[in-house]
C-alpha cells in the first residue's frame, strides 16, 4: 500500500468514534468497572472497504485464536459496526467476509493480529475488505444473434522456465441471451477465452443416448449384450473458431486484462463462422520409423492451455489419422503411444487452411533415459541418506523426480527428448547448494538441462560450503516486522522464478538464507508474505530490477543485514 494510502487511512481511523459507534437508542457497551470485575475482555471496531474507506454493513466477523484461544464470530450491523463480548484473554486474528469482497491473508492492515487480556476494552479496532472485480459480457454471431453454451474462461498468464502457460481461474458458460458474468475475482492480470461447446454438447447427447439403450437391452438379454450400431451424429452445416479477448485465435494478439479492487469490466466477442475442415496425416514411431496404430492424436488450438482437445480417428493398420470438425486456423497436435514397455510422445504445429490441412507426419519418439550419479565436493562426515532429486520442465510439461540412496546416490529418470529442463535437489541440509551440472561431461546450466540422446548421463556436484545471509526486516516505522524476503540473482536476466530463493522474516523480523550459491545478488523484502503470484507472472524480473540491496555471496561467506521492507506496488 502507498504511504499516502496509509495516511489516508490512519486519518480516517482517527474518525471512526464517530462513524462507528451504535447510536444512543442502541445498547450502550458495558463500563469499564463492568468489565474489570470479569476475567474476560471485549473486542468493538468496525469493517472498513479499504479502498473507498466507508464501513461494509453486515458483515460476518471472525476472532480467531491463536495459541489455544477460543473462536468467535458475529455479524456487523447496518453500519459495519461489531462487538465481542466474553473475549478470553490470549492472541488472536482479526478476520471479515462479505460477499463482494476480498480479504488479504498475507497483508497485516487486513487481518490484525494482536494480544487481548482480562479485563481489557479494545476499542475502534478496524478489519478491512477490499472489493472484487467482475468480468461480464454477451457473445453473438457476425448476424449479431446471441450464441448459447459458449465456455468463457478467465487465465492466469504463468511462466516456467521461461515458457508461458495458461491457468485456469474461473469458468462460465454463456445462457441463451449469450450473456456470461464472472464475479468475485481478485485482482490480478488475466487472459479471456471463448470456445464454443455446441459440437461436444450434440456429440455428448448422442453417447448418452448409446448408453442407456445399451443398457436397457443388456438387461433384457441376461449376459448376452448386444452390439449397437447406432447412426453416426450428422455433422454440423458450420463452426465458430474459439477466441482470446478482443477477438483473435493468437495468443501473442490476446489483450492482457488488468483487474483492480472493484473493476466492472465489460468484454464482449463477436464470433464469426467458419466452414469445417480437417486434418489428416500419419503417426510414426521415430526410433523405428514404423507406422503406430495404436497413438493417440488429438488437435488444440492453442498450445498455451491445457484440456482434451479435439480427438483423431487413427487406423491401426497404418498409423494414419484424421481430424474432423475443425475451423481453418492454427492448430498444436499432440500424439502419444506405448511400445514395447516404453511411452511415446510428439508434437506438431500445423497450419490449416480453407480446404483443410493434409499428410501431416507425426513422428513420436520415448523419454530418454537421465540416469546419474550425485557426488559431493568435500568431505561429507555425516553423509544423507536420500537425496530428492527434481527436474522442472518449462511450461506445461510435468515434473519429474527421483531418489538417489546411500551409499552410490545414483537416480534414474525418464525426460522428454529436446526439451528443456531446470534440475533441483530438494531435501539438501542447511550449508549445502547445487554446485554444478554436467550431461555426458559438459557442464550446463542447472535450469538448462536438456536430453537429447537415448541416454543422458548426469552428474550433479554438490557442496557444503554454501553462504549464510542473516538479518532483520523493519517496517517503515523501524519496527521489526514480518514479510518475505527474496534473494535474486543480480543479472539482466535472473532466470526462471525456480532459481530464486525466499523466506519468510517471523515477527520479529529475523530472516536466514542458508545454503546460498557463491555469486552477486540482490536482497529485497516485500510487505507479502505469499509472493508465488508475482512470481509466476511472466515479467516478474522487470518489476523486481533494480530494487533491494546489492550482495555479493562467497562461499562460506556469513553476511548480516537490516533490511527495510518495500511494498508489492509495482514501479
Amino acid at each position: 500500500m502507498a504511504i499516502g494510502l496509509r495516511t489516508a487511512i490512519v486519518a480516517v481511523l482517527a474518525l471512526l468514534p464517530a462513524i462507528v459507534i451504535p447510536a444512543a437508542s442502541e445498547s450502550a457497551p458495558p463500563t469499564q468497572t463492568q468489565i474489570e470485575d470479569e476475567q474476560f475482555a471485549m473486542v468493538e471496531g468496525a469493517v472498513i472497504n479499504a479502498q473507498s474507506l466507508r464501513t461494509i454493513p453486515r458483515a460476518s466477523v471472525m476472532l480467531q485464536g491463536m495459541y489455544g484461544a477460543g473462536n468467535k464470530s458475529v455479524r456487523a450491523d447496518g453500519n459495519g459496526h461489531f462487538f465481542f463480548q466474553h473475549v478470553e484473554p490470549g492472541q488472536y486474528k482479526l478476520m471479515a467476509e462479505r460477499q463482494g469482497f476480498y480479504s488479504d491473508e498475507n497483508r497485516r492492515e487486513y487481518q490484525p493480529v494482536f494480544k487481548v487480556s482480562a479485563g481489557r476494552y479494545l476499542k475502534n479496532m478496524p478489519v478491512r475488505l477490499m472489493p472484487t472485480a467482475v468480468v461480464a459480457g454477451a457473445i453473438v454471431d457476425e448476424y449479431n444473434d446471441p450464441i448459447q453454451n459458449v465456455d468463457v474462461r478467465l487465465m492466469a498468464s504463468r511462466a516456467r522456465l521461461g515458457r508461458t502457460y495458461l491457468a485456469l481461474t474461473s469458468k462460465v458458460v454463456t445462457d441463451d441471451r449469450g450473456e456470461y458474468r464472472i464475479s468475485g475475482l481478485r485482482p490480478g492480470k488475466y487472459y479471456l477465452v471463448a470456445e464454443s461447446q455446441h459440437k461436444a454438447i450434440r456429440d455428448n447427447i448422442f453417447s448418452n443416448a448409446a448408453k442407456g439403450v445399451a443398457e436397457q437391452i443388456n438387461s433384457t438379454k441376461r449376459g448376452k449384450p448386444l452390439k449397437l450400431d447406432l447412426p453416426a451424429a450428422p455433422a454440423p452445416a458450420f463452426t465458430y473458431p474459439p477466441l482470446f479477448f478482443p477477438g483473435t485465435g493468437d495468443f501473442q494478439q490476446a489483450e492482457l486484462l488488468v483487474l483492480t479492487p472493484g473493476d466492472q469490466i465489460e468484454a464482449n466477442f463477436v464470433f464469426v463462422s467458419a466452414p469445417l475442415v480437417s486434418i489428416t496425416g500419419r503417426i510414426t514411431n521415430g526410433i523405428t520409423g514404423a507406422p503406430a496404430g495404436s497413438a493417440s492424436v488429438a488437435a488444440y488450438w492453442t498450445e498455451y492451455m491445457e484440456g482434451d482437445g479435439l480427438p483423431a480417428r487413427v487406423s491401426p493398420d497404418d498409423g494414419r489419422f484424421e481430424i474432423n470438425g475443425l475451423a481453418p486456423g492454427r492448430y498444436f497436435l499432440r500424439a502419444s503411444f506405448a511400445d514395447s514397455g516404453e511411452n511415446f510422445s510428439g508434437d506438431q504445429t500445423v497450419e490449416v487452411g480453407p480446404h483443410g490441412a493434409q499428410n501431416v507426419e507425426i513422428s513420436a519418439l520415448p523419454d530418454f533415459d537421465a540416469g546419474g550419479h550425485v557426488s559431493v565436493a568435500g568431505n561429507l562426515p555425516n553423509p544423507m541418506s536420500r537425496l530428492l532429486i527434481e527436474f522442472v520442465g518449462a511450461g506445461m510439461l510435468p515434473r519429474v523426480r527421483a531418489n538417489a540412496t546411500f551409499p552410490a546416490f545414483n537416480f534414474e529418470a525418464q525426460l522428454r527428448p529436446e526439451k528443456r529442463y531446470y534440475a533441483n535437489v530438494r531435501n539438501l541440509r542447511q550449508d549445502y547448494y547445487l554446485k554444478s551440472v554436467a550431461i555426458s561431461g559438459h557442464e550446463v546450466e542447472a535450469d538448462n538441462v536438456v536430453v537429447s540422446g537415448r541416454r543422458g548421463n548426469l552428474d550433479l556436484v554438490l557442496s557444503p560450503n554454501g553462504a549464510q545471509i542473516e538479518g532483520t526486516l523493519f517496517d517503515q516505522k523501524e519496527q521489526p516486522t514480518r514479510g518475505s524476503v527474496l534473494l535474486i540473482p543480480d543479472l539482466p536476466d535472473p532466470g526462471p522464478p525456480e532459481l530464486l530463493r525466499r523466506v519468510s522474516a517471523g515477527s520479529d523480523g529475523k530472516f536466514t538464507l542458508r545454503g546460498v550459491r557463491p555469486g552477486s545478488y540482490r536482497l529485497l523484502a516485500l510487505e507479502s508474505l505469499d509472493v508465488t503470484e508475482l512470481l509466476n507472472e511472466p515479467d516478474f524480473a522487470h518489476k523486481l530490477a533494480g530494487r533491494g540491496i546489492s550482495i555479493i555471496a562467497e562461499e562460506q561467506g556469513r553476511y548480516r543485514f537490516q533490511l527495510r521492507l518495500e511494498t508489492n506496488d509495482n514501479r
